[in-house]
C-alpha cells in the first residue's frame, strides 16, 4: 500500500449548495427519475418515452428538449441519486488550475530547474521539455500557453534573479530598510570618483592628453555639492584630501582665479562623517588616520549594495549626461560613440573642463534647484548649517593627512603639477609630496 499513489478525493458539493438550487436539483431528479422508469418499463425512449412526455417535462422544469435528453443521459449514466444531476463544477476556475496534480508537479519542476536558470532557456524549450516528462508518465502534457501562463504568474524580480543574478534582479527590488537620518548640514558627505566622458587638451600644444577624474562631495541634507577636484591622476588618497581641502576652504577665491563671475558657493566646512564606497584609496591608512585627527567619521557603503550611495551617483549620472554636450566627449559606450573622432574634436584644457564644472556650468542645477527629497535648506545649506552644527567648524591645520585648508598656490608643495603633452604620453603623472622626516623629495629629471 505504501508504493500506491494517492487519489485525490472530489467532493460533490451537495453540502454548498444554495438552497434554492438544491431544490430545483430534487425537483430534475423528481421528473426524470419517472421519465427513466417510464423509458426502462416501455423498452427504450422511442415507444415509452415519446416525445411528448419529453416536452411536457421540459416545460415544467423550463429547459429545452434537448436539455432534457442531456439530464436523462446523465441520470442513467450516474448511481441513480440527485447528485447526479448537480452542475458539472469544473477542476479550475479563475485563479485556479485545470491540470492534473501530477502534471502541475512537472511543470513547477521544470520552470524552477531549467527556466529559472542562467542558461535563459525559451518557453518553446520548456515546453518541449515538460511534454516529453509527461509523455514519458502517461499524462496528457499541456499547452504551451498553459505552460507559458505559468511562467507569467511568476515575480519579475524572481525571473531576473533566476536567469541573470543579483544584479539584474536589483532594479526590480526594493532597497528595504529606513533611510539613515541626516539632521544638520555636513553632518553626513558622500565622496566619489568617477572618470568624466570627455578628452581634455594641453595647453600649450592643444593635442589630447586623456580622460581626467572627477572627485565630487555631496552633503546629503541639503544634496549640495560641497567640494570637487578635477585631475588627471587616478583616483587615490590625495584626490580625497584635496576633495576635503576644497569643501573646507572659501572657494570664492578658487571661482576667480578660474574666470567664473557673479556665482556664489557659500557652502563650506569640515564634515562629520564621510560615507564611501569600498575602493582602495578610500581604505588607505592616510585617510583613515587623518579622520581620526580632524575627528571626521568614516564609514563604507555595504558590498554589493550600490543604492546606498544613490545620491552620489545620481549627480554624478546627471554631470556625464551634460559632459556629452562638451566637444571631444567620448560618450557612455562605444557604441553611443559611433563613428565620432573625440580626439579630433577635443579642445578643452582641463581649467577650461574645471571652468565648466564649477557652479554656473554643469552643476548650476545642484546649486540651486531645489529638489524634493530634501529640507527646504537647500540652494543656502552652508550659511543655514553652518551656524548651529558643529560640523561647519574648520582647523587651522587643514584637513586629514595635512592637506593645506585653502586652495595650494601654484608653487605650493601639495599641488599636482601637469606636464607637457609629449611627457603625458609617455608616462603617468607623479604628485610632489611635502618633505618628510627623511629629507626633501627629489623628483626625477625634466619634471617641472
Amino acid at each position: 500500500m505504501g508504493d500506491e499513489e494517492p487519489v485525490p478525493l472530489r467532493a460533490d458539493g451537495h453540502l454548498t449548495l444554495a438552497s434554492a438550487r438544491w431544490d430545483r436539483v430534487l425537483r430534475q431528479a423528481e421528473i426524470i427519475r419517472c421519465l427513466a422508469e417510464c423509458a426502462d418499463d416501455a423498452g427504450g425512449r422511442g415507444s415509452g418515452c415519446r416525445v411528448a412526455a419529453i416536452d411536457e417535462a421540459a416545460a415544467e422544469l423550463g429547459v429545452s428538449r434537448r436539455q432534457m435528453y442531456v439530464l436523462l443521459q446523465r441520470f442513467r449514466a450516474g448511481s441513480g441519486r440527485a447528485t447526479d444531476l448537480m452542475p458539472a463544477r469544473p477542476d479550475g476556475g479563475r485563479g485556479r488550475g485545470r491540470l492534473d496534480y501530477r502534471v502541475e508537479a512537472i511543470v513547477a519542476e521544470t520552470i524552477r530547474k531549467r527556466f529559472l536558470s542562467r542558461q535563459k532557456r525559451s518557453v518553446a524549450v520548456i515546453h518541449r521539455e515538460i511534454r516529453q516528462a509527461c509523455v514519458a508518465q502517461g499524462l496528457l502534457a499541456p499547452s504551451r500557453n498553459t505552460v507559458a501562463a505559468r511562467i507569467d504568474r511568476l515575480h519579475p524580480a524572481q525571473v531576473a534573479r533566476g536567469r541573470g543574478g543579483p544584479d539584474a534582479a536589483r532594479p526590480l527590488q526594493s532597497a528595504g530598510d529606513d533611510v539613515p537620518r541626516v539632521d544638520g548640514i555636513l553632518e553626513r558627505v558622500q565622496i566619489d570618483h568617477t572618470v568624466i566622458d570627455v578628452i581634455v587638451v594641453d595647453e600649450r600644444e592643444r593635442q589630447p592628453v586623456g580622460r581626467p577624474y572627477l572627485s565630487i562631495g555631496l552633503d546629503e541634507a541639503s544634496r549640495c555639492a560641497v567640494g570637487m577636484v578635477v585631475t588627471l591622476e587616478p583616483p587615490s588618497a590625495t584626490s580625497v584630501g584635496l576633495c576635503l581641502a576644497h569643501m573646507a576652504c572659501d572657494k570664492q577665491p578658487w571661482l576667480q582665479d578660474l574666470g567664473v563671475e557673479g556665482v556664489s558657493w557659500p557652502m563650506v566646512g569640515t564634515p562629520r562623517e564621510l560615507f564611501v564606497d569600498n575602493a582602495a584609496e578610500f581604505h588607505s591608512e592616510a585617510l583613515r588616520r587623518g579622520c581620526e585627527q580632524h575627528g571626521i567619521g568614516l564609514s563604507y557603503r555595504p558590498g554589493g549594495r550600490p543604492h546606498y550611495g544613490g545620491i552620489i551617483e545620481r549627480i554624478v549620472g546627471t554631470v556625464m549626461q551634460r559632459v556629452h554636450e562638451l566637444p571631444g566627449t567620448t560618450f557612455s559606450n562605444p557604441a553611443e560613440r559611433g563613428g565620432y573622432d573625440s580626439d579630433r574634436q577635443a579642445a578643452l584644457t582641463l581649467d577650461e573642463l574645471t571652468r565648466w564644472l564649477a557652479p554656473g556650468g554643469g552643476l548650476v542645477s545642484r546649486h540651486g534647484a531645489l529638489h524634493a527629497a530634501a529640507n527646504p535648506c537647500r540652494g543656502v545649506g552652508g550659511r543655514r548649517g553652518a551656524g548651529r552644527h558643529p560640523a561647519g567648524r574648520r582647523g587651522p591645520d587643514g584637513l586629514p593627512g595635512g592637506f593645506p585648508a585653502g586652495a595650494p598656490a601654484a608653487d605650493h608643495p601639495c599641488r599636482i603639477r601637469h606636464r607637457s603633452c609629449a611627457l603625458l604620453r609617455q608616462r603617468p603623472q607623479t604628485v610632489d609630496r611635502p618633505p618628510g622626516p627623511a629629507g626633501p623629495v627629489r623628483h626625477p629629471q625634466g619634471s617641472s
